[in-house]
């Protein structure tokens, strides 16, 4: 009887150690569950907090960007990429060290100049950022010698190439990448460009404009202060027979001694005419163009296709006379 009183108690025993055990063993998987949930709970709280401080950053960026773009809307592509330039470059005092010499310095060709005929000063109009029918519609209204400067067809603008078939005279804006434009154009030149990539885009341009002679810059205020870059671009235009025209959207250029590399005349911009919206500035800065081609016998003034550029050039028919204007396709080089 005592021997069986004594094994039930060991039985009860072990039932009691064993459900204490279960519970013991469900108890630590429940306070591992909630450990991890609330491990998880802290993380993903974290990373909310984290989200909004970062959305806060990016809404402030975007506002800066928005302010900085509403100061300069009135302000082209060119103007805008030259004046945060020339910003930068006077905030960090900055001058860049004149370029080494290359391989390509030792086989320097002869450089060419303009040829200019006639006692009266020339002025060559620009007006790039060209992309619409309506656009070249109101620069052909002006009846006058004006430089149209097309963007290259892409996406944006597909039909550039058919508006230029319907004119004698035009010449290419080339998209060039800029330190300081939010807004590149497809098919930018970068300054790590590869020679082919850089080949393709300039043969497409010339099979899409068969008559165009000369390029100029949109934006590009890094690729041509990049000395090596324009000495890769410079044999590649030539190969298609164009010539280049620095809009001058850095004070660093380097397109000058490129150019030179291989006896090409420099061209650039001396004055641009719209970096306000505004007649009678724009008039202002026409009459800058004239002194400048009175004093030298040629000068380049660039504009874009705005309602102000275009009726300000309508109403300097006085200002003009004193100059003869021109197509950038008439002039002629030879060797100095």
């Amino acid at each position: 009887m005592a021997k069986r009183k004594k094994k039930r108690d060991l039985n009860r025993f072990r039932l009691l150690a064993a459900a204490i055990v279960a519970v013991l063993f469900f108890a630590s998987i429940l306070g591992y569950y909630l450990y991890r949930l609330g491990f998880s709970s802290g993380y993903e709280a974290a990373d909310r907090k984290n989200a909004v401080v970062l959305q806060k950053i990016r809404d402030k960026e975007r506002e800066s960007l928005r302010k900085l773009l509403a100061q300069k809307q009135s302000q082209p592509s060119e103007i805008l990429d030259l004046n945060l330039s020339q910003k930068v470059a006077h905030e960090k005092n900055v001058t860049e060290p004149k370029p080494k010499p290359t391989v390509a310095k030792q086989h320097k060709k002869r450089s060419k100049k303009v040829v200019l005929t006639g006692k009266k000063p020339k002025l060559a109009i620009i007006i790039d950022d060209v992309a619409f029918g309506y656009q070249v519609r109101a620069i052909q209204n002006l009846r006058m010698p004006i430089n149209i400067s097309f963007f290259p067809a892409n996406e944006r603008h597909p039909n550039t190439p058919r508006y230029a078939k319907r004119l004698r005279h035009y010449m290419i804006h080339l998209p060039m990448e800029a330190l300081h434009y939010p807004r590149p154009e497809p098919n930018t030149l970068l300054t790590t460009s590869s020679d082919a990539f850089m080949e393709r885009v300039i043969a497409k341009i010339r099979r899409d404009f068969p008559k165009a002679r000369f390029v100029n810059n949109h934006t590009g205020s890094k690729f041509t202060a990049d000395y090596e870059a324009m000495l890769r671009l410079v044999p590649i235009l030539q190969k298609y027979r164009f010539h280049f025209v620095d809009s001058r959207t850095t004070p660093d250029t380097k397109v000058k001694e490129a150019l030179a590399i291989y006896g090409e005349p420099y061209i650039h911009r001396d004055i641009f005419l719209d970096n306000k919206q505004d007649v009678g500035y724009i008039k202002k800065q026409l009459q800058k163009a004239v002194r400048i081609a009175k004093r030298r016998g040629f000068a380049v003034a660039i504009g874009h296709p705005h309602p102000a550029t275009l009726k300000a050039i309508a109403q300097s028919q006085g200002i003009l006379k004193e100059v003869r204007l021109i197509y950038l396709d008439e002039l002629r080089f030879r060797s100095k």
